[in-house]
Formats: C-alpha cells, sequence, structure tokens
C-alpha cells in the first residue's frame, strides 16, 4: 500500500500544481478546459457566472498549490507530515461543499462534475494517506 500510496500522491500534487501553474499563465484557458467538460456531458455553452476577476483568481491559485503543496509533504515524509492530513480534507471538503452549494443553486452540470471528481479526490486523499499510514505504523512496532 505504501508504495501505491507514493503513486496517488505524486498523482495529486502534479494534479494540483500543475493546475495552479496553468491558472497563473491562461487562466481563460483553464476556465474554458473546465467548462469545457459540461459540454461533453450535454451542457449548454458557456457558464453562469463569468470568470474575470483577478480577486477569486489569485485566492483560486492559493487553494489549489496549497493542495499540491500539503500532498508533496505528505508524498516526503508520511509518518512526520501525516497530521496534514485533516488540513489536507478540510480544503478539499470546502471545495466540494462550495460546488454542491452551487449546482443545487444553478443546476450547471460543471459544478456537479466538480463535485464527483472532488470526492473521487477527497476519497483517495485519505483512503491511501490512512492506509499507506496503518502500514508504515504497523512496521515501525
Amino acid at each position: 500500500m505504501i508504495r501505491a500510496f507514493k503513486v496517488v500522491y505524486t498523482l495529486l500534487t502534479l494534479n494540483f500544481i500543475l493546475p495552479a501553474l496553468y491558472y497563473c499563465v491562461d487562466p481563460a484557458g483553464a476556465a474554458e478546459t473546465y467548462y469545457a467538460l459540461a459540454q461533453m456531458v450535454g451542457s449548454e455553452a458557456g457558464q453562469p457566472w463569468s470568470e474575470e476577476s483577478r480577486f477569486w483568481l489569485i485566492l483560486g491559485i492559493g487553494n489549489v498549490a496549497t493542495l499540491g503543496f500539503l500532498c508533496f509533504l505528505m508524498l516526503r515524509d508520511l509518518q512526520k507530515n501525516y497530521n496534514l492530513l485533516l488540513p489536507l480534507c478540510f480544503l478539499k471538503g470546502c471545495s466540494i461543499l462550495g460546488f454542491a452549494v452551487a449546482w443545487l443553486s444553478h443546476g450547471h452540470p460543471s459544478f456537479l462534475i466538480g463535485v464527483v471528481f472532488d470526492s473521487l479526490t477527497l476519497f483517495c486523499m485519505i483512503f491511501f494517506a490512512t492506509k499507506a499510514h496503518n502500514e508504515l505504523t504497523a512496521e515501525a512496532s
């Protein structure tokens, strides 16, 4: 399970760090990529809100970069940094809650996609870190 943890957390780290960089370089392209997913499931083109605010972009970049940084720290030393799982899950859980409220309020499929993908990501964060940590703890005993 330790090897699986390393693979999953490497993918998670890249899954957050690379998009954070992409948001910095091409925020409009990043938003379009996200909303294109909704079109793939039959939604009309476009989005319910504007994506032009630099204020929210900066906060979003900070959020995603923090997720990547926490995943990296856990990947680097799970035993020492296992306590980072709680803030990591809280941060991702807040995104799930936000997407769920947006979807329930506006029904745009992109928000439901956010709920599904972020929930799967949260499950992987918890499952692989916990299993690997338990295995490392058992080996140390």
